[in-house]
């Protein structure tokens, strides 16, 4: 190695210096040794190997004993201009934020970003743990939690409305209530200690917090416009925007920017904030979307351990970002579990959260009646799920679960089954307790029907006799539907407790398809009394849509009043109908036999067809049902996701005209597809989860018209409910 060509100050540098004796075949220069890479030359008179060439470093040879580097005296001056740049730009942005602090909030549009995708992602060798602090707010002024997300942070904070706004909406439909319920026991809820008071939950965040904790702050706001009483006036608010534009803008921003990302949901805040935003599209009534929120929950409080943790004590420490954040970690584990087994019952899905038990045998010290049933229904679900995915629908399975559910409705108090009723003067709590226990009344009758729904259409044999399961069918949905009235009578904001509306859905088939098929028959004497009913079921359901204008009320009007109809021909002609799939395509209007065609996304046509006259005094004579591939079908006006092409059977032509038109979308809103897959999982229960194909779908709209039959006989259409 040539040392005088290496660098020009080289020789300078290593004259003089002492040499060290080299072991035979050593040829790497010193720093190629340091770092542990291979020395080599581009030619052999080189005097700089290439990897010292590519540093722009001396290379000098291992025989040279503590040669100095060379300094470079630009770094200091290189170093300094750096640092006044990084102090420049701080003070501008301490005086932006303190100036975006002090604007009142601004609900336009501007003020929002004009996408929220998922695309930011974590860069490499990027320390979480520098923001890990235990309360999880910034140490000095303009100093974010975390820098990388700094204009994220300052559009939610420009999102808030007015503070006294804030206030407002929060004391709008007492939603403070309700969102504390999501993660805290009831008895802590109305607990003085542990309660949190509009103040506390309204307060807005500073622009320097934690983005998840600002996310929390947006999604309460979307939840408290939710749960608005829908009289209540907007006029107060210094902002009067459109409030349904502006709750749903407030989740788009929180799940669009924030909860999108993992990395921002480790903590008892991101918890809570899933949670909240799944409780939202619940109310909201797409409960598609709500399971895959549930689901990422139910994950994230696993890896937390609330799962294995005992009762009031975590086996880890979990982190919390907020020091004002009250959550009971086991309460939110089984709220989770709850709605997550319920509304995979209700979509005919299995459960993700698999062989853990919730119910206990005794009450715990402090547990309340209400809280022990709850967990138990947490595991009746979990066996009904189980049952219908491995297609075990004999009855001895079936009538072990009716025995527990039995056992289970036996023991809570008598009192505690009335239908909903609020005496005059009582207070929140109690009115609280009124309203959660009606709802789970309905919950337990829903699930009753779902468990002995595939016996309903069946007919009876030799060695089974079905009788008990059509039985306890009907009883179930009057049970459903009598609550349900009594309680939309008193809690008008369809937002609130909406898996009900799903329940009324379920029932009111339920009731009008007995009678239709003759099931009912043995209950003849109580026509009159599930007529009535019905009514009034209906007139709930019209007033609910006129006061929320909700899809799946009015969608659940509208099918009622078509079954309550043909139930009602069919009794004066003594008709029955039998319920069966279609093995083909949905025939043309021109081709169609009689009978009242439901077209259901992602199920099929499922065909009431009108049996001969006479052909329904008895249960003998009701056919078997009929389950063959069939096609999917969506309708013209894109509101409804079942379609009820009803064929008078009094008429055997009709005109109209169909189109081709795609599905929906398997997450469709509820402006699509309002029933959300519910009706597709009730008709599957209800043929007894007979086998049928899912592909090759071909979707034909209708013209969003209704046939009915005029004076005359003659069909016309019409588009009304």
């Amino acid at each position: 190695m040539n040392q005088g060509n290496a660098q020009p100050t080289s020789a300078g540098q290593t004259a003089g210096l002492p040499r060290r004796i080299l072991r035979k075949g050593t040829h790497s220069c010193a720093e190629c040794k340091r770092r542990k890479i291979r020395c080599f030359f581009d030619r052999t008179s080189a005097g700089v190997c290439m990897p010292c060439q590519r540093r722009g470093s001396p290379c000098i040879s291992q025989e040279l004993v503590d040669v100095p580097l060379q300094t470079d005296v630009n770094i200091g001056e290189r170093l300094k201009r750096v640092e006044e740049m990084l102090e420049k730009a701080t003070e501008k942005l301490s005086v932006s934020d303190q100036a975006l602090a002090s604007q009142p909030g601004s609900l336009t549009t501007q003020s929002f970003p004009p996408t929220l995708g998922c695309s930011a992602s974590v860069p490499p060798g990027f320390d979480m743990s520098a923001s890990r602090s235990p309360a999880g707010m910034p140490t000095g002024t303009g100093e974010f939690v975390l820098p990388k997300y700094a204009d994220t942070c300052r559009t939610l904070h420009a999102a808030f409305p007015s503070q006294n706004d804030s206030r407002i909406l929060f004391d709008a439909g007492k939603a403070i209530i309700t969102i504390q319920a999501l993660c805290l026991p009831q008895r802590d809820v109305f607990n003085a200690k542990t309660v949190q008071l509009t103040a506390a939950l309204s307060t807005h965040p500073p622009v320097t917090a934690h983005p998840i904790v600002l996310a929390r702050t947006i999604i309460y706001h979307a939840l408290c416009i939710q749960q608005a009483d829908p009289g209540f006036d907007r006029q107060a608010l210094q902002e009067a925007d459109d409030l349904d534009l502006l709750m749903q803008r407030y989740y788009d921003l929180a799940s669009g920017l924030v909860t999108c990302h993992d990395e921002l949901l480790d903590s008892l805040e991101g918890l809570e904030t899933l949670v909240c935003e799944a409780m939202y599209l619940v109310n909201l009534g797409n409960l598609r979307r709500a399971l895959l929120v549930l689901r990422r929950a139910s994950t994230l409080a696993q890896f937390m351990g609330f799962h294995q943790s005992e009762r009031g004590q975590f086996k880890r420490t979990v982190r919390q970002l907020d020091p004002s954040t009250n959550i009971s970690g086991e309460f939110v584990w089984n709220y989770i579990a709850y709605h997550e087994r319920y509304i995979s019952l209700l979509l005919g899905m299995p459960s993700s959260i698999m062989s853990t038990r919730f119910g206990t045998d005794k009450k715990f010290p402090g547990q309340t009646d209400y809280e022990w049933f709850v967990q138990f229904q947490v595991d009746i679900g979990d066996t009904i799920i189980k049952r219908n995915q491995e297609r075990d629908f004999s009855m001895a399975t079936t009538s072990e679960i009716d025995a527990t559910m039995n056992e289970l409705a036996t023991s809570m108090p008598t009192s505690w089954w009335t239908p909903m009723h609020v005496p005059p003067g009582s207070v929140l709590p109690e009115i609280y307790y009124r309203m959660m226990s009606a709802q789970n009344q309905m919950i337990h009758y829903n699930m009753l029907t779902v468990l002995h729904l595939p016996y309903l259409l069946q007919n009876n044999i030799a060695d089974q006799d079905f009788s008990h399961s059509k039985e306890t069918c009907l009883y179930a949905s009057r049970e459903v539907l009598n609550r349900y009235i009594s309680f939309r009578n008193i809690v008008r904001v369809v937002y609130c407790c909406r898996l009900v509306d799903f329940c009324a859905f379920s029932a009111s088939m339920t009731l009008l398809l007995a009678y239709l098929s003759g099931a009912g028959q043995n209950s003849g004497h109580q026509r009159i009394g599930d007529r009535a009913l019905i009514e009034k079921t209906l007139e709930t359901l019209d007033e609910l849509n006129h006061l929320n204008g909700d899809e799946l009320t009015r969608e659940t009007a509208r099918l009622t009043r078509r079954l309550r109809d043909l139930e009602a021909a069919a009794t004066t002609g003594n008709y029955t109908y039998s319920c069966r799939l279609e093995k083909a395509q949905r025939p043309s209007p021109t081709q169609r036999e009689s009978g009242l065609y439901i077209d259901i996304p992602y199920f099929g046509c499922v065909k009431l067809a009108c049996e001969a006259e006479g052909h329904g005094s008895g249960s003998e004579n009701l056919p078997n049902i009929s389950i063959s591939t069939a096609r999917a079908q969506f309708p013209l006006s894109g509101g409804p996701d079942l379609v009820y092409h009803m064929a008078n059977y009094y008429q055997e032509d009709q005109s109209g005209m169909e189109f081709d038109m795609p599905m929906p979308d398997l997450m469709a809103g509820t402006e699509d597809w309002a029933f959300q897959g519910v009706d597709t999982a009730y008709f599957a229960g209800l043929v007894g989860g007979g086998e049928f194909n899912t592909g090759d779908w071909e979707a034909i709209w209708g013209d969003g018209t209704y046939p009915v039959t005029g004076e005359n006989g003659r069909m016309f259409h019409t588009s009304g409910v």
